[in-house]
């Protein structure tokens, strides 16, 4: 079938559906459309070659679990495989509570258990074992994940750990966050194993290097960085595509004619070009799709767009050429309660975690914030969580994501499914990135959109 895909947004959601276009129509032409004068979206590696370092600004790894099939075929079939740097599990992460770092096992063994008694007691490790089997059979409606955990764990439970985790992953409060989306993840209820084995074959080669280093890894990264996955699948399209593949950089959609099925563009050198589409697939904010839209019938669904909320992030990479965490800090990072009233959110201790990708005896983390605050106020906090005075750092490289996080609210994913039927009637596809920040997350549903055509 020779259907005419344009793609706006060259993201992750953005490339990986025009692979599995190409995977499911081999006949279709795709044209990719990018505002920025890159590829990637939030995938960001920097390399500053004269220290060796490797900075990732994005995501600084992509966490092995459930959902990895799609992606797995996607590396498989670029011949990324061979560039995967594992992982060294830590046995720990840490929750910064009442002014101490607390462990939290990563690793279930004796040492493990024994150090979280010593850190949280022994009643509470007994309150969390009989809260498991609540969340098996609790059928408790609401969408307000608080609500719902406060009835599992309790206030108490649910005010340490809960509000810790979510509020370092998502910066909001956890009575502030839909149950469906950052929870029980509703939206990958349609992933099934059974199912992509029969269409995402993997090739043997693949399969045993796979096997072989991610045997006992937590999570992975590639030898020149994550970014190098956003890069070679755009190789990978223009090499097997050729003529029916065009990629547009430094490009503005000014106009979305939806009853025409017409985008207006403004390329890099100002001029003005049409383009017509069979299938229009979206990866931009909600914003950016609202102004796009030009009919004034659907006035009512440019406002719900609007209404979509989003926060800011700063990432800080900062590396020393010397070994400055204590000792005894044997965790992959530790997340801040909010009740600390602190301005990091939490730290990744990447050279921990990928030792191979830095200097011998450096040292090299990734802290979060949501304020924008001096350097030196994030160097203090992380002296006082640390325990210890940190020396002044050889590099820090700051970067500021402007409104990339989704604020899941109670009641989003309802909203999407509305806002989303009523594209998709109009040959419009949103992207992935409206509901999910996980690498894994983003393939699969970019394939199973694709899918859903396809059938």
């Amino acid at each position: 079938m020779s259907y005419q895909f344009v793609i706006v947004g060259a993201c992750l959601s953005g490339l990986s559906k025009a692979f599995f276009i190409k995977h499911l129509f081999p006949k279709a032409k795709i044209t990719l459309i990018e505002q920025s004068n890159r590829i990637g979206g939030m995938i960001q590696t920097r390399k500053e070659n004269q220290n060796q370092f490797i900075f990732e600004e994005g995501p600084h790894s992509i966490k092995i679990g459930r959902y990895d099939r799609p992606l797995f075929y996607m590396i498989d079939k670029i011949g990324l495989y061979p560039e995967l740097v594992t992982s060294i599990q830590q046995p720990y992460n840490y929750i910064y509570w009442k002014d101490e770092l607390k462990s939290v096992p990563q690793r279930m063994n004796f040492e493990t258990i024994s150090r979280f008694i010593k850190d949280h007691g022994k009643e509470e490790l007994l309150n969390l074992i009989k809260a498991y089997p609540k969340l098996l059979l609790n059928k408790q409606v609401t969408d307000n994940l608080g609500e719902y955990l406060d009835e599992i764990l309790g206030k108490e439970l649910t005010k340490k750990y809960a509000e810790t985790v979510y509020y370092g992953s998502y910066g909001e409060s956890v009575y502030n966050l839909s149950r469906n989306m950052c929870f029980d993840k509703i939206y990958m209820q349609s992933y099934d194993e059974v199912e992509l084995k029969k269409d995402l074959i993997y090739d043997k080669e693949f399969e045993q290097i796979r096997d072989k280093k991610l045997r006992k890894a937590h999570s992975y990264r590639f030898t020149y960085g994550l970014e190098s996955l956003p890069k070679r699948l755009l190789r990978y399209l223009k090499d097997n595509l050729r003529e029916n593949f065009e990629i547009y950089l430094d490009t503005k959609v000014q106009e979305l004619n939806i009853e025409q099925k017409e985008l207006i563009i403004e390329k890099e050198d100002k001029n003005i070009q049409k383009i017509y589409y069979d299938k229009l697939l979206l990866n931009v904010p909600s914003s950016q799709i609202a102004t796009m839209i030009q009919n004034q019938s659907l006035d009512k669904l440019k406002e719900d767009l609007k209404k979509i909320k989003y926060t800011s992030l700063i990432t800080r990479n900062i590396c020393w050429d010397q070994k400055i965490l204590p000792r005894n800090f044997r965790g992959s990072g530790y997340l801040i309660n909010p009740n600390e009233n602190k301005n990091i959110l939490g730290m990744v201790t990447d050279s921990l975690q990928f030792p191979m990708q830095y200097p011998q005896d450096s040292t090299s983390v990734t802290v979060l914030s949501l304020k924008d605050v001096e350097d030196d106020q994030i160097l203090k906090e992380l002296s006082i969580h640390l325990g210890m005075n940190i020396q002044d750092p050889k590099m820090i490289i700051k970067k500021n994501w402007m409104d990339c996080w989704i604020k899941w609210n109670p009641g989003y994913f309802d909203k999407m499914m509305m806002i989303e039927k009523e594209l998709e009637e109009k040959s419009i596809i949103i992207g992935a990135n409206h509901f999910t920040m996980s690498i894994p997350e983003l393939v699969y549903l970019s394939y199973s959109k694709m899918k859903q055509l396809y059938v």
